[in-house]
């Protein structure tokens, strides 16, 4: 035998029944059982004694979790000992699942499995409804989490693996906890102070049966026994020992996910940012004919070839599920991370709370000469892996994300270097030829690409597609109008530019970069008083925060200051034309257009 099983059984034959069924089905290391019946029935004492390889211990009357168990450990004769009791249902591989986790290290004391309605961090959402579908989803957890385990500083009696050896240098379980509660959480510091480390094996799953929702459980006695033991915690320890294990954090586990193609020039500048932040490296290449793959092996074994059909979405989904951290990053190959921002990705990998699910990080798309960001959004970077978020469409496609979102202030920097354009065209153009019908995110983003490739006719078709159907998000909405407004401008169509700006103003408040647009308008027109309004409003808006649509930064700094220093110039109004210059200098001081501003104004106001 491998594992002493240690089962505490009370009264409720069916379940003490189902509970041996289901140690008898899934049990896959050899093993003793020995029960401690704290204070059955008949019926059930019965059924316990007519079991054969049981090692049987009865209490007439419970005599608490912490003296049974403490009881069994006595008679245990195995190097592992599963402390359990009868709410709680092994599943396929869960023991096996357990061990090996304990057995990949020496400071290893203690590992538990995820369950579905426990405390803590062992708890996981479920699918489920019924024990009948409950294979199923073991076998998928399993599957999808092998050989994965999550170091904790608190795991739960209810199914509790240990090292019987740990046991005789911190002790065993506190049976100053009576009936039950906190002697897990007890023991647990026991071993973190000796520096052992307890470990969840996500890939064991145990199904427990809360007695909370029983028929006939006593709910106030339970509660007045948790705030009594919470006491008596606090007596010897001096502090809440829940809130303190559950509060101290160990490093998230990272994946990060990138898909590629022909990019062995920019690969590596984009690895070396995050190698030693993330814990495993995912590449799919999706057809490179140049040496991508070959830069991807000098950092990672995990290298997998994906067959394109034309769907970028599919790709990314397929990176995710090879992945097995708690965590998935994902980069493009041209994205890098500044300094500072590895910092700050390191930090948060330490502190990141295990209930967040997804994290957004800045993304800067756009720098002019001066290295002042112009163009900027925030996507979901970092998403846990057990929630199974799915990348949505085939060309700009998107990762749908819902539940506990954090805010980072971590920016991304897109450094391209060569975009192959053409790809995303070819695949709308693909799409429509089969007869694909687009949905309005899809003509949004086809319009996009023809806008990309100077094809102005027919990015006004599209873009005019789009806001009929009405059914856009509002950062759509408006960067259309913008957009539609510029393709205008390129033909020459001022009046209709002009229109696309305001009906901009239909799906929210005036925003810089449309004031900017405007005041555009005026200007060319040498209409200066309205250019100025316009121009001196985008100065005086609010500035989004944590804004999820795109930001053209030099709207929302110095474009208009500079533009008003034109206008007021034009208009005879020096001291105003200087004012502006100068707001617009605490942006880009070195520009070449602020110096001259300056020279001239000084000249026409004396100075």
């Amino acid at each position: 035998m491998e594992i002493s099983i240690v089962l505490l059984t009370y009264t409720h034959l069916d379940l003490v029944r189902q509970c041996l069924d289901y140690i008898a089905n899934y049990a896959d290391v050899p093993y003793e059982l020995i029960v401690i019946n704290n204070g059955a029935n008949e019926e059930t004492i019965k059924y316990l004694q007519e079991q054969e390889n049981i090692h049987l211990i009865l209490h007439a009357d419970d005599v608490g979790i912490a003296r049974g168990y403490n009881e069994g450990l006595e008679v245990a004769g195995a190097d592992y000992v599963l402390f359990m009791n009868q709410y709680s249902l092994l599943t396929e591989h869960c023991l096996s699942s357990m061990m090996s986790c304990l057995q990949s290290s020496e400071s290893a004391a203690m590992a538990g499995p995820v369950s579905n309605d426990v405390s803590g961090l062992q708890r996981i959402p479920i699918p489920y409804q019924d024990l009948s579908e409950l294979k199923a989803f073991v076998h998928t957890n399993h599957v999808e989490n092998l050989g994965a385990s999550k170091p904790v500083f608190r795991l739960l009696s209810h199914c509790l693996l240990v090292k019987k050896a740990i046991l005789d240098d911190i002790g065993t379980f506190d049976e100053i906890f009576g009936l039950g509660t906190f002697e897990d959480d007890d023991l647990c510091l026991q071993a973190v102070n000796k520096g052992y480390t307890l470990h969840i094996a996500l890939d064991a799953f145990v199904h427990y049966i809360n007695p909370l929702a029983l028929p006939g459980f006593d709910t106030v006695r339970f509660y007045k026994q948790l705030a009594n033991n919470r006491k008596k915690a606090i007596d010897k320890w001096g502090f809440d020992i829940t809130n303190y294990l559950l509060s101290r954090r160990t490093p998230v586990s990272i994946s990060l996910c990138m898909i590629v193609k022909n990019e062995e020039n920019i690969l590596a500048r984009c690895l070396d940012c995050v190698v030693e932040i993330v814990d495993e490296i995912i590449i799919v290449d999706t057809g490179s004919s140049d040496g991508t793959k070959a830069v991807a092996s000098r950092y990672t074994d995990k290298v997998y070839d994906f067959i394109w059909i034309d769907d970028f979405a599919a790709a990314r989904n397929f990176a995710f599920k090879q992945a097995t951290k708690e965590y998935i990053f994902w980069l493009d190959a041209d994205d890098i991370i500044s300094d500072e921002d590895r910092l700050k990705l390191l930090a948060l990998k330490n502190v990141l709370d295990p209930a967040v699910d997804s994290v957004t990080m800045k993304y800067y798309l756009a720098f002019d000469q001066y290295g002042n960001v112009t163009t900027s959004n925030r996507r979901n970077r970092l998403v846990k892996r057990s929630t199974h978020f799915q990348w949505i469409g085939a060309v700009h496609e998107y990762l749908a994300v819902y539940g506990r979102i954090l805010d980072s202030d971590i920016a991304i920097i897109h450094k391209s270097e060569w975009h192959d354009s053409d790809r995303n065209l070819n695949i709308y153009e693909n799409r429509l030829a089969a007869g694909e019908t687009f949905s309005p995110r899809d003509q949004y983003y086809y319009a996009n690409e023809l806008l990309d490739h100077q094809m102005y006719e027919a990015a006004i078709e599209w873009y005019q597609k789009f806001l009929a159907a009405g059914q856009g998000w509002v950062e759509d909405n408006l960067s259309a109008c913008r957009k539609l407004a510029e393709c205008y401008q390129k033909l020459g169509n001022q009046d209709n530019a002009l229109k696309f700006v305001l009906q901009s103003f239909l799906y929210d408040i005036p925003r810089a970069e449309f004031c900017c647009q405007l005041g555009y308008s005026f200007f060319i027109k040498e209409q200066y008083r309205q250019a100025a309004f316009w121009y001196k409003l985008a100065t005086q808006l609010e500035r989004p925060v944590d804004h999820r649509g795109f930001i053209i930064h030099a709207c929302w700094t110095w474009v208009p200051h500079l533009q008003l220093c034109v206008c007021y110039d034009r208009m005879g109004n020096y001291e105003l034309a200087y004012h502006h210059n100068e707001l617009a200098a605490a942006y880009i001081p070195d520009d070449p257009n602020i110096i001259n501003n300056r020279a001239y104004l000084k000249t026409k106001l004396g100075k």
